[in-house]
C-alpha cells in the first residue's frame, strides 16, 4: 500500500531538483496534476475508473478483439485486444481530458490542419484517430511494433473512417536502425525495446532521423513527434537529433517509464535545441515511484 507521506516527499525532491535544471520547466499546478492519485490507494482511482468507462464507453465482442465506442466523444472507436478492465479508462482519460497530465496536445504543442504527427508506440491509436477526426493534422505515421496492436490499428483506421491518412508502420523506433528484442512482460513498464535481452520476439527498428530520410520527409515546427515507448523514449529522442536540430518538430514525450529519463531529456534537448520552450507535467501514479509523467517541446509558442 502507498505511503502518502513517502510518495509526496519523493514527488517534492524531484520537483525542487527538475526546477534547478530550468526555471519555468515544472510549474506547481503542472506537478499537481491529478496529484490525488499518487498519494491516495489505488482502489479509489480503479473505483472511479470503473464507473467512468461504464459511463462513457460502449464495449462490444467483435472476433477475437472488443471494439469500443465513446458516443460523447464524437464516436470515436478502438479495439482492444484484451477483456476491458477499469484500468483500460486511464487510457482513454488521457485521450480525452486536456487537465489529464498525459494529455498529449496541450501548450506549448499547438497543432494544426496542415501539420504531420510521427506517433513512436501508438498502440490502439486512440491519439491518432483523434488527431485525424478532429483535423489536428493532415497525416499521421504510427508506429507500432507489436503485430497484434498494428493490426488493430488498421482495423481502427477503417472504422473511424480515416484510413486515407493513417499510415501504420509496424516498426520499432530506437537510436539506430537495426533489430530489437521486444520485452512483453505485463506491467506499467511492458512492451518495452531491450537491446540486452536474449528471450522474446525480435523485431524491425528504425531511427526517426533515417526514416525519413529514407521516405523524403521533411518535418518542420508545425509537425510533432508524439513518444511513449515503453523505456526506450530517450532512444527514440536521440534518433531524431537531425531532425531536432535542423527542423525543430514539436514534441511530446512520455518521461515516467525510467527514474533518470525527465533530466536526461531536458538536459540533451537543451543542448540539441535551444529554441524549444520546454513543458514538464504531472507525476505517474501507477509506477513503483512518482516520476515526471510527460515533457512537451516547441519553438511555435
Amino acid at each position: 500500500m502507498k505511503n502518502p507521506f513517502t510518495q509526496c516527499l519523493i514527488a517534492a525532491r524531484t520537483w525542487v531538483a527538475l526546477r534547478r535544471r530550468r526555471p519555468g520547466l515544472f510549474r506547481l499546478r503542472d506537478a499537481a496534476l491529478q496529484f490525488h492519485r499518487v498519494v491516495l490507494p489505488a482502489r479509489f482511482s480503479y473505483r472511479a475508473a470503473a464507473r467512468a468507462l461504464a459511463r462513457h464507453a460502449r464495449i462490444e465482442a467483435e472476433g477475437e478483439a472488443w471494439r469500443v465506442t465513446l458516443p460523447g466523444h464524437g464516436g470515436l472507436v478502438f479495439y482492444w485486444p484484451a477483456p476491458p478492465d477499469p484500468n483500460l479508462w486511464f487510457l482513454i482519460e488521457q485521450e480525452l481530458t486536456p487537465r489529464n497530465p498525459h494529455f498529449y496536445t496541450t501548450s506549448p504543442v499547438r497543432l494544426g490542419a496542415a501539420s504531420r504527427v510521427l506517433d513512436v508506440g501508438a498502440c490502439e491509436g486512440l491519439f491518432a484517430f483523434r488527431c485525424l477526426r478532429q483535423r489536428l493534422a493532415r497525416e499521421v505515421i504510427a508506429f507500432e511494433p507489436s503485430p497484434v496492436m498494428s493490426a488493430l490499428l488498421r482495423r481502427g483506421a477503417e472504422a473511424n473512417g480515416v484510413a486515407d491518412r493513417l499510415r501504420v508502420e509496424a516498426l520499432a523506433v530506437a537510436a539506430r536502425s537495426g533489430t530489437v528484442r521486444f520485452d512483453t512482460t505485463p506491467g506499467a513498464e511492458s512492451g518495452r525495446l531491450d537491446a540486452g535481452a536474449v528471450t522474446g520476439p525480435q523485431v524491425a527498428c528504425t531511427s526517426l532521423d533515417e526514416y525519413c530520410r529514407g521516405h523524403g520527409l521533411a518535418l518542420t515546427p508545425e509537425d510533432l513527434i508524439k513518444v511513449d515507448a515503453e523505456g526506450a523514449d530517450f532512444d527514440v529522442v536521440r534518433g531524431a537529433e537531425g531532425l531536432i536540430r535542423t527542423a525543430a518538430p514539436q514534441l511530446a514525450v512520455t518521461t515516467y517509464h525510467c527514474d533518470e529519463h525527465a533530466g536526461q531529456i531536458v538536459d540533451w534537448l537543451s543542448r540539441a535545441q535551444p529554441g524549444y520552450r520546454l513543458r514538464l507535467k504531472g507525476f505517474a501514479f501507477w509506477t513503483p515511484r512518482p516520476r515526471p509523467l510527460m515533457l512537451l517541446a516547441s519553438t511555435r509558442d
